[in-house]
């Protein structure tokens, strides 16, 4: 089972998002940014982290992919 760590927490304030950033635990080269509601609380973190991986897993699974033309 792959485990991500929860490294960070950016807030831009002047584009009034907020992002948390991971890495994988047995590969710590392995980075990703996502999404997560502004200004999300430490407390409130683990749960959005959770919410955005799975909607990132969601996308994933229906993609498609294309070379350039």
């Amino acid at each position: 089972m792959t485990e991500l760590l929860i490294t960070g927490l950016h807030h831009d304030l002047s584009k009034k998002r907020s992002f948390v950033h991971f890495v994988w635990k047995d590969d710590p080269e392995k980075h990703l940014g996502l999404d997560v509601p502004f200004q999300c609380t430490l407390d409130n973190l683990p749960n959005e982290a959770k919410k955005a991986l799975t909607a990132l897993s969601e996308e994933l699974a229906s993609a498609t992919v294309a070379t350039p033309t």
